[in-house]
Formats: structure tokens, C-alpha cells, sequence
């Protein structure tokens, strides 16, 4: 049944999609103008300077999202205001952050350091963890010191996760795009609450300002979205997986949007624990994440974002029958689900030893299919 609710969304999905465009031509633009260009060079396939602003675009079209809400749905604006403002201010900050990194790159502990202070001030302005639920009528106070942990790794983890999966045309932008529309799923499927409601809106907006980014990052882009993009979309989800997630009577707060945003939470947690393994650095870059992996057993580009972006669409269809069904059922989904992505990871280690039995060298892979996104490791840039 199509309600006024479902109708403002789409609409306000197509609005932040055109003004997404709209903004990303325009950051086209600039940077070229500016000199902010992903330059060619041996290790890379694009052969002529990309525009390197696309998260600028991204972040105006999410902008001109809120200022339209406010416009058509000023009762909202006037009771979370506060909130909204408050995700404007760090949605900037965090832009600035990532792309102060990308015009002149700042070591890796100071990155850190400047996505903890704009996590830790959204925790100050109350977009925070402050309890577990345990069942559907129970609930447990964490405790400030908790509750701020845990805020901050979680705005940490899934921005530095939208970094690291943001290797080839189209993937990191199409992966915010269906997590987000995954998140705006399960807040119409979870208590109607304020916040709940608030969740969904952020969540429309952002798909809409990454779809209208996509016109241009498609293989081969136009367009990156460098560390600002990246660093922006990460905090975008994860503040929007906050608000939605709050109120929902599950074991976990965050079990549900954990879901959706599984793949790249993943990759981020294989990554650093194999480095750890090897006694590497955990921020030393290589080529050994999925999508390069895969890239390396022979697929082109646009086959393996298709193949990422089909994962992520089974877990974010996923979160939101999880975030309709019984909590126990969380259990079994997800133990099944990581036991998914652990096959999978083994499937690519016996293909690999395959090719290398025959003689073949798995990290050669075909022309066309060479990473051509200047924010891939590929550029040797450190993962924070």
C-alpha cells in the first residue's frame, strides 16, 4: 500500500538524486579547474586526468536533501532541528577531513585522530548508543564510557570501511546506495518513533546523493569521490544506522544495519586481521582485498562491482526481514551469513592455488580490468 510517508520518500529520493547530479557536474568542474585531478600514470588505466571531487557533490546533494525537507516537512525540521543541524556540522567536517587528505595526504594517526574527534562530538550532541536491548521489552544502560566506545568505533570502523572498499569505478558508491535504501527498509518495518522516521529520511537522502554521484562514476568515471567522499558516506551511514537502529527491540542495537553493512565491515575486519597475522602494519596497503582478488582470477571491472554490489543487496534484503522477524532469528542469519563470506574467501584461495598450479600468475590481471579509481590502493595510500 503506497502511504503519503512512502510518497515523500521517493520523492524526496528523486529530488537529492537530481541535486546530487546537479552538484557532481558541478565538482566536475571545479576540479578541473582547481588542478584537483587523479593524474595517469603507469600503475593506473585511466589515461587522462579524473576529477577528484566527487564527494563534494555528494555532500551538496545530501545538503540541498535537508533544506528541501525542511521546505515540505517543517514539523519535522522543528522538532529534530537540533539533530539535523548537528549532521550537517559533522557531515562538513568529515568532508574537510577526507579532503584535506586528498589535496595534501596527512599521516595515518592524524586521520585517526580527526575522525575520532567528529565521531566523539557526535556522541557530545547525542547521537550515541546508550543501551542494548536484550529482548522486546528489556533494555540495559551501558554506562558513558561504553556507550562512548562504542559510538566512536562505530563511526570509525564504517568510514575507514567506505574507504577500503572504495577500489574500482562504481563499487563504493553503489554499496552506499543499496545500504542505504536497506536502511530506509528497515525503518519503515521497526517502531515508528521520531528518531526511527529521522533514520529514514537521513537514509533517502543519502542514497539519492550517491545515485545522482553515479551518473558519473561509472566505469570508466568521470569522476572519484576520494577520501572525502568515502569518509563522508561512511558517516553518513553510520549515522543514519544509529538513528534508525536506537529503538529496535532486538538482542543488539546495531545487529540489523550490521547486517546491511556487512560487506564492508567485513572486508575491513579480514584485512586487518591477516595483516595482524603476518605481522604487517594493519594501514600497510596491498592488493589482497575482494575486489582485487577477484579482478586477479580474470574478471573485468563492471562484472566484479556487480558481483559486490549482488552480496550486498542479499544482506541488506537480509537486514530487513531480520529487522520484521523474531530476535532468535537473528542468530542463525548471521552465523550463516559469516560462514558465507568465510566459503567464499576459501573458494578464492583454492582458485588462486589453482592458477598458480598452472603455471599462471594470479597477480597480473587483464587489461581491462586494472583498477582505474585514483582512491585504490593502487595509488599506495595508507587505508586511514
Amino acid at each position: 500500500m503506497i502511504t503519503p510517508s512512502l510518497l515523500l520518500l521517493a520523492g524526496l529520493l528523486l529530488a537529492t538524486a537530481a541535486a546530487g547530479m546537479a552538484a557532481t557536474r558541478l565538482s566536475i568542474f571545479l576540479s578541473h579547474r582547481l588542478g584537483v585531478l587523479d593524474r595517469p600514470d603507469p600503475r593506473k588505466s585511466h589515461r587522462k586526468p579524473v576529477a577528484y571531487l566527487g564527494g563534494l557533490g555528494i555532500l551538496i546533494g545530501f545538503m540541498a536533501g535537508v533544506l528541501l525537507l525542511a521546505v515540505v516537512k517543517p514539523s519535522m525540521t522543528a522538532v529534530q532541528g537540533g539533530p539535523l543541524l548537528t549532521i550537517l556540522l559533522g557531515a562538513v567536517g568529515i568532508f574537510l577531513v577526507g579532503f584535506w587528505d586528498d589535496v595534501r595526504p596527512i599521516p595515518a594517526w592524524g586521520k585517526l585522530c580527526l575522525q575520532i574527534a567528529v565521531a566523539s562530538a557526535m556522541w557530545f550532541a547525542g547521537v550515541r548508543v546508550e543501551t542494548v536491548s536484550y529482548g522486546f521489552d528489556e533494555a540495559m544502560d551501558l554506562g558513558a564510557l561504553i556507550s562512548y566506545a562504542i559510538t566512536v568505533g562505530w563511526y570509525v570502523g564504517l568510514m575507514n570501511a567506505m574507504n577500503l572498499v572504495d577500489g574500482l569505478d562504481g563499487l563504493a558508491g553503489g554499496i552506499a546506495f543499496i545500504v542505504a535504501l536497506a536502511l530506509v527498509g528497515v525503518s519503515l518495518v521497526i517502531l515508528p518513533s521520531p528518531e526511527v522516521i529521522l533514520g529514514a529520511f537521513l537514509a533517502v537522502m543519502t542514497a539519492g546523493a550517491v545515485l545522482g554521484f553515479l551518473t558519473f562514476n561509472w566505469h570508466p568515471a568521470k569522476t572519484f569521490m576520494g577520501d572525502g567522499g568515502s569518509l563522508l558516506l561512511g558517516y553518513l551511514l553510520a549515522t543514519a544506522a544509529l538513528i534508525s537502529s536506537t529503538k529496535t527491540p532486538t538482542l543488539l542495537a546495531l545487529s540489523i544495519p550490521l547486517v546491511a553493512l556487512g560487506l564492508p565491515i567485513f572486508e575491513t575486519s579480514f584485512s586487518f586481521l591477516r595483516r595482524a597475522v603476518e605481522r604487517r602494519h594493519p594501514f600497510e596497503p596491498d592488493r589482497r582485498h575482494l575486489h582485487y582478488r577477484l579482478l586477479d582470477l580474470g574478471l573485468d571491472q563492471r562484472r566484479v562491482v556487480l558481483f559486490l554490489h549482488f552480496i550486498t543487496a542479499f544482506l541488506g534484503i537480509n537486514s530487513v526481514l531480520l529487522a520484521a522477524a523474531e530476535s532468535r532469528v537473528l542468530y542463525i542469519n548471521v552465523i550463516f551469513l559469516v560462514l558465507g563470506l568465510i566459503i567464499l574467501i576459501e573458494n578464492l584461495h583454492f582458485l588462486e592455488r589453482r592458477r598458480n598450479g598452472n603455471g599462471e600468475n594470479p597477480t597480473t590481471p587483464p587489461q581491462d580490468s586494472i583498477p582505474a579509481a585514483g582512491d585504490a590502493p593502487a595509488r599506495e595510500k595508507q587505508l586511514l
